[in-house]
C-alpha cells in the first residue's frame, strides 16, 4: 500500500485472468478475503481495499498468473523501476523490441506486469508482480546498463 502496509490475503480472480488484468478492470474498491495486514496479530478477514493505493501485488504461491505475458521472454525488456518513497524494482517489462518505455508504460493500463522482479537495496527477489503505474517515479531501461551493476 502507499502508506507502506502490506496486506495478506485471497482475492477472487476470474479463470485464466491475469493478475494485471483483474486490477486493471477494478475502478475503486475490491474485496479481499482471509485478509490481514502483515505483521500484526490481528485473525485474518474480510477486507476492501482501493487499488489507488495499491503499490505492488503479487501471486506468492503462484496460484494466478500476474501478467499476459512469458516471463523474462525474448520481448521482454530488463528495467529499473523507481517508485515513489525511493523504493527500486528491477525486472523485466513486456516491451516489443524498438517499443519506447514510455508507450509501453502508457499502453498497460493502470497497473503493469514486472516479472522476475527484485527489490532494491536489499536484493530479495520477489517473482512476477503488478505495479500501479502512478507509483512510478523513473523507469530506466538497463539493456546498455554495466552488468556488473545489476546485482
Amino acid at each position: 500500500m502507499r502508506d507502506g502496509t502490506a496486506v495478506e490475503g485471497m482475492v477472487q480472480v476470474g479463470e485464466n485472468q491475469s493478475l494485471v488484468s483483474f486490477l486493471n478492470s477494478r475502478t475503486g474498491w475490491m474485496n479481499v478475503t482471509q485478509a490481514k495486514r502483515a505483521g500484526t496479530d490481528e485473525p485474518p478477514g474480510h477486507m476492501i481495499i482501493h487499488t489507488d493505493h495499491i503499490i505492488m501485488a503479487s501471486s506468492p504461491d503462484g496460484s494466478v498468473q500476474v501478467a499476459n505475458t512469458s516471463t523474462g521472454g525474448a520481448g521482454d525488456r530488463l528495467a529499473e523501476l523507481v517508485l515513489v518513497g525511493g523504493r527500486v524494482v528491477r525486472g523485466y517489462l513486456p516491451a516489443a523490441p524498438g517499443q519506447r518505455l514510455s508507450d509501453c508504460i502508457a499502453a498497460s493500463g493502470k497497473f503493469i506486469g514486472i516479472s522476475l522482479a527484485r527489490l532494491f537495496p536489499e536484493g530479495t527477489d520477489v517473482g512476477d508482480v503488478a505495479l500501479q503505474n502512478g507509483s512510478l517515479e523513473i523507469v530506466r531501461d538497463l539493456r546498455t546498463a554495466d552488468p556488473e551493476t545489476q546485482e
